[in-house]
Parts: structure tokens; sequence; C-alpha cells
């Protein structure tokens, strides 16, 4: 368990919420886009960072041999997390259910990554096409509750960052369709966010702000365009254990020093995991202790 310090801007998250009933309203992602380019930077790229995660998930698909064929379901709009595993990953299948990908964007953070690493290649990406090169295919849209992947045909799922937007029942079919698809010997490296994504860019509430409505209450905060499930580090470990996964690694982070005493209330009676801002979880398919058992 670590403790890490986020560093925000400062926009009042009242505001933003009010700008993505806009989004909603209108019924126009692109002006989100738009922001996220031009005035918060959150999708503008003038340096790449190897990530720690990326780290993670390279370790993990090493330690468990699970490098032949990968999938990531909200694969985002530069992929560089992908780029960054083409050099021991063979082939990535990375999907969005709905287009997402900026062309532009993932070739500026090819250029920047070659700078760090040894890519699979240098070739230019122009277009989709262009990601074969690298052993990456970019689907969009694409259901990952409902795949068109053969059983057990995959070594491995990476995702970062995304499940805290998807919907427990969402969730709860897209790890059923994982558990058809994952090879026996398959791995689950999976980087969730659990804080209030709202105080990432207004630095006057707490990283868990949004536990303190009640469920109607949040409705009206909680936009299509800026959905988050809320739940809690214990509740994605019961939908996994429920759908035949076992947990093999988890590394919880705890990013709130100053949790409001009115949310330390409600959860008094909840495990300790509920203050989590973030954890890396590792699934397997085999218990590791009954496959090692197998081969004794």
């Amino acid at each position: 368990m670590t403790k890490n310090k986020k560093i925000r801007r400062n926009i009042p998250w009242k505001i933003k919420s009010f700008i993505f009933s806009l989004i909603d309203f209108f019924n126009t992602p692109s002006i989100l886009y738009f922001l996220q380019k031009n005035f918060t930077k959150r999708s503008k790229i003038n340096q790449i960072i190897i990530s720690p995660t990326w780290e993670k998930h390279k370790e993990i698909l090493k330690k468990y041999n699970t490098t032949d064929f990968i999938f990531e379901f909200g694969a985002g709009k530069n992929l560089a997390q992908n780029l960054f595993l083409s050099s021991i990953v063979r082939k990535q299948l990375v999907v969005d259910l709905n287009p997402m990908i900026d062309i532009s964007l993932v070739e500026i953070s090819r250029k920047l990554l070659s700078e760090k690493l040894s890519l699979k290649t240098n070739s230019q990406i122009i277009n989709s096409k262009s990601l074969e090169n690298f052993g990456i295919q970019y689907k969009s849209p694409y259901n990952a509750e409902n795949t068109d992947l053969k059983d057990r045909s995959l070594d491995a799922c990476v995702s970062t960052n995304t499940l805290e937007h998807i919907p427990r029942q969402s969730i709860i079919k897209i790890f059923r369709e994982l558990h058809r698809t994952l090879k026996d010997t398959g791995v689950a490296s999976l980087q969730i966010d659990y804080s209030d994504h709202y105080a990432h860019t207004d630095n006057k509430i707490s990283f868990l702000n949004y536990l303190k409505y009640s469920d109607i209450e949040w409705k009206k905060f909680n936009h299509s365009c800026h959905y988050q499930n809320r739940l809690r580090h214990y509740d994605y470990i019961k939908i996994f254990e429920s759908l035949g996964f076992f947990i093999v690694e988890e590394n919880l982070d705890f990013s709130e020093n100053n949790i409001p005493q009115e949310i330390e209330e409600l959860f008094k009676n909840k495990d300790e995991t509920w203050k989590a801002t973030s954890a890396h979880i590792v699934l397997r398919k085999i218990d590791p202790f009954t496959q090692y058992k197998n081969r004794v």
C-alpha cells in the first residue's frame, strides 16, 4: 500500500459538471475533446513520461508469460500505452465502445516514445492501418461485453483507468466475457482510479468528495460524458471473485489524508479499503496454488 500526492488545477467542479450537462444535452462530445485538448490540456501531448502503470503492465505480462495476444477495452485517443507494450507483445486488440482514436496524437506518441525506447518499428503512423506495423489492431465501435473472440484465445487483458467509468452491470458482463475468452493461464492487469475525477481539477475538494452524496443526489452530477460508478475496491473484488477470477496481486494507493468527517461517518462500518484512491489488481482464471499442485 502506498500514499501519493496528486497535483491539481483549480476548476470549480460544479461549473465543470454544468458544462458536462450541456455536452450531454446537446450530444456534442466533440466539445469535450476540444476543451480537453485546448483548455484543460488533458488530451494534448507535449512530452511523454513512461507511466509506472505501463511498466507494471509490462512486468505482469512478462512475469506470467502472456505476451502473445492481449486485449484492451477503453483504449482512448493516443494509444501511448499500447505503443509502449508493442516492444514485448506480438498482437494487441484495442477497442473503444465509441470511436476515440486521434491518429495525430498516436503519431506524436510514437515520436516521443521512440526517443526513450526501442519500439517494434519506427514506421510513421498515418492511419489505423499503420498500427498493424506495431502489432496493434484498433476497433471501434466495439462492445467488450459481447466480443467476436474465440474461447480461450487471449493471453491477457490490460486496463488503465477505464473501469471506474463503466456501470456495475456492464463490468459484470465484460468480465464474464473475459473469463470466456482468456486462456486458462491468462491474466488481467487492471489499474483502477477510485477517486472523484472532479477533484483532479478542483483542489478545493477531497479526492473522495463524491462519496458524501446519495445515489439520487449524485445522479445530477454524474453525466454520461463523465460517468463515474463510485465503486470501492471491495466492490470490484466481489465482482471478480463471483465470476471465477482469483486475485493474485493487489496494490492499493491512499492519496487522501484529509477525508471529511461526514464521509468517514457514512463508511464507518465498511472495509477500510473504501478509502483507497486507486489500485492495481492482477487476476487469473486458475487458482495458482491449485495449478502448482496439479504440476507436482
